[in-house]
């Protein structure tokens, strides 16, 4: 995606902030994930909350991939996308009874990490099929606060026990299909990955009517650097400890990434509203906040960010700031750019995943538009950029 034409070429048509998405980068890497995964017994899941766009959710349903939901609402857009009930896994965190119900009664895959849930399941669904998300105890992530196994993890059920959890769903008439553990988001060495499977392929002896086992996603990326995550690698490693551990050919060995399907495929399109430079920091303010794109807020997350209208060579280092009223709304402390002025055009880069999705209405700021290149670089609307009325909608005013 030509970035500067193409953004440019839009001539204050469309209103900043913007996410931008180019569809050719999505296919590509859907196709890289079916070429190593999709083949004999593997499967994939789009984790959806990464980026639930519709748009997007098609084109991985075009690929006859799977969804990874985490809620009942993630569930309800998969199906309103046209993935069928058993393509979507409810794969949710603190499960209450409706949240069960509904996986129930839609038979979508449902996926149980704890005892109460199980305790739940027995008493009003006997003879149901599930799956257990299990806790290893072997977690990884970019940061503290995506690691999704181990001692500190609230998710997923204990391998102690696991024992326990047999019982349950043998004497309740449950039947347990797959099992399920996830070592975190972001790593990107894949050596925790490849010791998880391999605990995971052990402890799947334990039981004695399996058709899948899941080794969930959180396949890394590189923001700063672009170094691949290898994913030849990984496969090969599963397929590798699969043969060696005995596994049966019917069992479909399952990966879920979400992040590495979408990260590198948008940018969002700011506005300079303000340079305040000085002798000791220079500032730029933006028409965007972490309302918009948290990841830098959060996670003290690199993206890369360029001025895409300014013709000057002079380089200044600037801190990048958000117009949200809180001292932590950064994007970037001291980075280069070409002297910029108010009305300048900013991209803050791979924002595709984890972006749009964890947007909110803080300071009672609107949410952006999404938009999107097509393979034939047609420009099109997504989503549509929220106003005031949505703001207000569920307001009693009374």
């Amino acid at each position: 995606m030509d970035i500067k034409n193409i953004v440019c070429s839009l001539n204050d048509k469309v209103r900043t902030p913007f996410y931008l998405y180019d569809e050719k980068v999505i296919l590509e890497n859907i196709n890289r994930l079916n070429d190593v995964f999709c083949k004999k017994n593997f499967g994939v899941l789009y984790a959806m909350k990464a980026n639930s766009n519709p748009y997007i959710l098609k084109l991985v349903k075009n690929a006859e991939m799977g969804i990874d939901a985490c809620s009942v609402e993630e569930v309800k857009i998969a199906l309103i996308c046209g993935f069928s009930p058993e393509s979507i896994y409810y794969n949710a965190d603190c499960l209450n009874s409706d949240e069960i119900d509904f996986a129930v009664e839609r038979n979508v895959n449902l996926v149980i990490g704890s005892l109460d849930a199980l305790y739940y399941l027995v008493k009003k669904h006997s003879g149901h099929e599930l799956s257990l998300r299990l806790n290893s105890g072997i977690g990884a992530g970019h940061s503290s606060k995506v690691i999704t196994n181990g001692e500190l993890s609230k998710f997923g059920i204990n391998f102690s026990d696991i024992p326990e959890a047999i019982r349950l769903c043998k004497n309740g008439g449950l039947k347990i299909v797959g099992i399920h553990s996830h070592t975190g988001s972001g790593e990107m060495g894949i050596a925790s990955y490849v010791e998880n499977a391999n605990v995971m392929l052990d402890i799947s002896l334990q039981f004695d009517s399996l058709r899948f086992i899941n080794f969930g996603g959180g396949f890394g990326y590189d923001y700063k650097d672009h170094q691949e995550y290898d994913i030849d690698s990984l496969s090969e490693n599963i397929r590798q400890l699969s043969s060696a551990r005995g596994a049966k050919d019917n069992i479909r060995l399952i990966v879920e990434p979400g992040r590495y399907l979408v990260a590198n495929t948008a940018i969002l399109v700011s506005k300079v509203c303000s340079v305040k430079e000085s002798s000791s920091r220079n500032f730029l303010g933006l028409d965007t906040g972490h309302n918009h794109f948290p990841r830098c807020f959060y996670y003290d997350a690199w993206h890369d960010i360029e001025n895409i209208s300014t013709l000057s060579n002079e380089m200044i280092s600037y801190d990048i700031t958000g117009y949200l009223c809180q001292s932590g709304d950064i994007f970037a402390r001291q980075r280069l750019l070409p002297k910029t002025k108010v009305g300048d055009l900013i991209c803050i880069k791979d924002v595709g995943a984890y972006g749009y999705s964890m947007s909110s209405n803080f300071n009672s700021r609107v949410r952006p538009g999404e938009y999107l290149v097509d393979t034939e670089d047609n420009f099109s609307m997504i989503r549509r950029p929220e106003c005031f009325e949505d703001i207000i909608s569920t307001f009693n005013l009374d």
